[in-house]
């Protein structure tokens, strides 16, 4: 009896700790400087020993490198993600997700995936599809962060430092409604933090709207963040305004959990 009943155990044992263990490398990825054990316990809300065991494996394989106390993301990782297409195997666990959305809402729904510290690339874009409706591909387009609500979403995870950093001194006017001094940006990304989800209102371009709302990680950190664009006059509305953030956060947190699915047991 006990033969029969082992497998599942070790099998469930084994999903745990490799969950864990991505735990802790996001948690690596996250800070910007070296963590000891510890700091690693406490971001990720787990046991010191317990913590300790995954990073000496993680060391041994070349995933996480060690100086005294002090862990980084390993050299082998670095190899590793050389040949990885990040999007590839995230876009069809949230397609669906996105897909409904675009119905529900009947406006064009979007999907950035953050690049390194300053940038978001769309992977994923779809438009209501009862409607018959579609917006221009926006994929691979650029546009400056203060104008747009993804972009938004992104300035406003980092240090005031970093948004001049990433932005520069002068802010592009796209439009009449576009913000250009950086104290206007800083009380509008204050704003997005408060709330949780940043807006656009023609300042992209002229008669689009747009609302934002960030996606993150097991560890909290922003790893993407969604969109939902359309129409002034269909969209500038007491109704719209008032009901369509909170769907778009709670669509953000669905595509968390497809991108984080929680252990089971």
């Amino acid at each position: 009896m006990s033969t029969t009943q082992d497998p599942p155990q070790q099998g469930f044992a084994a999903n745990r700790s490799v969950t864990r263990a991505i735990r802790v490398l996001r948690a690596l990825a996250a800070s910007e400087t070296p963590m000891t054990v510890t700091d690693v316990a406490k971001k990720i809300d787990l046991a010191r020993a317990t913590t300790f065991r995954l990073m000496m494996t993680l060391e041994e394989e070349g995933i996480v490198d060690r100086q005294d106390t002090l862990y980084t993301l390993g050299w082998d990782l670095g190899r590793i993600a050389q040949s990885v297409n990040p999007a590839s195997g995230l876009v069809p666990r949230i397609k669906d997700v996105l897909e409904e959305f675009a119905d529900e809402a009947g406006e064009t729904v979007t999907f950035s995936l953050r690049h390194g510290l300053y940038e978001l690339d769309l992977v994923l874009q779809t438009s209501p599809r009862s409607l018959g409706m579609r917006m221009s591909e926006m994929y691979g387009m650029r546009w400056p962060h203060h104008a747009s609500a993804t972009g938004k979403v992104l300035l406003a995870e980092l240090t005031p430092e970093q948004v001049r950093l990433a932005l520069g001194e002068q802010l592009e006017a796209l439009t009449d409604l576009t913000i250009t001094k950086h104290e206007d940006l800083a009380r509008e990304l204050e704003a997005v933090r408060e709330r949780g989800w940043a807006s656009t209102v023609e300042e992209l371009e002229d008669g689009i709207i747009a609302f934002g709302a960030p996606v993150r990680d097991s560890v909290g950190t922003l790893v993407g963040a969604i969109s939902v664009v359309g129409p002034r006059h269909r969209m500038d509305n007491e109704e719209t305004q008032a009901q369509l953030p909170a769907r778009l956060i709670a669509v953000a947190e669905r595509v968390q959990q497809r991108m984080n699915p929680a252990p089971q047991g």
